[in-house]
């Protein structure tokens, strides 16, 4: 049905009126309930975690006078009260720094926790900015790592900080619904008592349903408003960076898109200089002894065969010349059937035993499958000419929106990326894309390579 001839009819504004979007719908819309559910939730989820959080804290922190205090006790004239505070203080430094590397990943987990949560009740995307060190790293440097980590200590400040906040606010959206309610009952009340006793007018009654009529369409604002104050919270200290660390952040990234360029394009002269210093002169080379050897096909053809085997010679040297030249592009399979098959059909020609884990659910992007494979090439033919490793193995899982790279051998070790050295293009490659690779490869081995890149599909 429609109106008059020429006229139409925008169906968003039929049964649209004022009273309908201004206190009906806000009132039964989900974005309300998804407000009201996450200001509930963070107050239980902030109690837990500042709970947890203040334990590890205390457990490194409080622990700090005791430090001090076996000190000083070493150093005291009794040799046997010495020796015990020397077991103490060992014991205690045993405790601290594994108590706070633990607290550490443990707030990095909530937070990361909290950011899901934000995304999936809210529709509200809260990227963690924080990156905590691999477990690869040892724990003093871990330790180290954190305890000098502004983000770190940020976060905590924000855990302490929200707790209240969320007991505050969760305490405001119940009461902006449970007023009104108890207005409601109220008036009911008042009107019962007036109906045994006429003598008392409804006055109050009546007064407490008009105030229902005025705070009940206000309720979900409120509750939206604070919602919002979460919000404004967590993306300042979650994932906001002061000024300072911003514009070193967009520098780093623009030296990295830069350094990603030269090595794009120094890999294109590199393809272009071996093309035309390998496996182009070889192929002319073979095209010139073919040609001699059909010209001596009739008369000679002893000097045809010697020519027809140095032919071939040269025809395998060009295949190997071409295959490492190839390195650098992109294979079919890659392309065709993603990462997983790319890194079968690599481990099937190495040198060396190569066990290849896979763990990732979808397929990441191809330039970030690219960068994956070649690093993990690189390192595999590092492996088998440099390392004299026995066996290697490929780990690739993907945590949250990072696709973790890892390569291992039983070699000697000493692998660096050093300027212009293979690992340090793929240290460019993944720069380019905001990644970050890691080589630890101490004298006498073994050696890890660990790459991770950010993924979103």
């Amino acid at each position: 049905m429609g109106g008059p001839p020429g006229t139409s009819v925008r169906c968003e504004n039929v049964g649209d009126g004022w009273f309908n979007r201004v206190v009906l719908r806000p009132l039964v819309a989900a974005s309300t309930w998804r407000a009201m559910l996450h200001l509930l939730g963070a107050s239980l989820w902030s109690t837990a975690t500042v709970a947890v959080l203040l334990t590890g804290l205390l457990l490194s922190v409080a622990s700090v006078p005791l430090l001090f205090y076996f000190i000083y006790a070493i150093f005291s004239v009794s040799t046997v009260y010495s020796g015990i505070a020397t077991a103490l203080l060992a014991a205690l430094v045993l405790l601290i720094v594994p108590a706070f590397v633990a607290t550490g990943y443990v707030v990095d987990g909530c937070t990361r926790l909290e950011s899901t949560w934000y995304r999936n009740v809210l529709g509200v995307d809260l990227p963690v900015a924080l990156r905590l060190p691999t477990e690869d790293m040892g724990l003093w440097r871990r330790f180290r790592t954190m305890i000098t980590d502004a983000l770190l200590w940020r976060l905590v400040l924000y855990t302490v900080i929200r707790w209240p906040l969320a007991l505050l606010t969760a305490t405001a959206a119940l009461a902006a619904w449970v007023v009104p309610l108890s207005m409601v009952i109220a008036g009911v009340g008042y009107f019962i008592a007036y109906s045994v006793n006429t003598q008392r007018a409804p006055a109050e009654g009546l007064l407490s349903w008009v105030l229902m009529i005025v705070v009940v369409p206000l309720a979900p604002y409120a509750t939206r408003l604070l919602t919002r104050v979460h919000v404004w919270l967590a993306r300042r200290f979650v994932s906001r960076m002061s000024a300072g660390q911003l514009e070193a952040r967009v520098g780093e990234v623009e030296q990295r898109r830069l350094d990603a360029m030269d090595a794009a394009e120094a890999e294109r002269r590199r393809i272009e200089r071996n093309l035309h210093d390998g496996a182009q002169q070889q192929l002319v080379a073979l095209a010139m002894m073919l040609g001699r050897a059909r010209r001596k096909f009739d008369t000679d053809p002893e000097g045809t065969r010697a020519l027809l085997d140095e032919a071939h010679r040269n025809a395998k040297e060009a295949i190997v010349e071409l295959r490492e030249l190839t390195r650098g592009l992109v294979p079919p399979v890659l392309t065709d059937r993603g990462l997983d098959a790319a890194l079968s059909a690599l481990a099937a020609r190495s040198q060396i035993p190569v066990a290849v884990e896979y763990d990732v659910p979808a397929r990441a992007g191809r330039t970030v499958e690219s960068i994956a494979y070649f690093m993990i090439s690189e390192s595999l033919a590092n492996t088998a000419k440099h390392a004299h490793a026995s066996r290697a193995c490929v780990l690739v899982r993907r945590t949250g929106g990072v696709l973790r790279v890892e390569v291992r051998d039983d070699g000697v070790g000493g692998a660096t990326a050093t300027p212009g050295s293979g690992l340090a293009g793929l240290a460019d490659r993944a720069a380019g894309v905001d990644g970050t690779l890691a080589v630890y490869s101490p004298e006498g081995g073994p050696t890890t390579i660990i790459m991770e890149l950010p993924c979103e599909s």
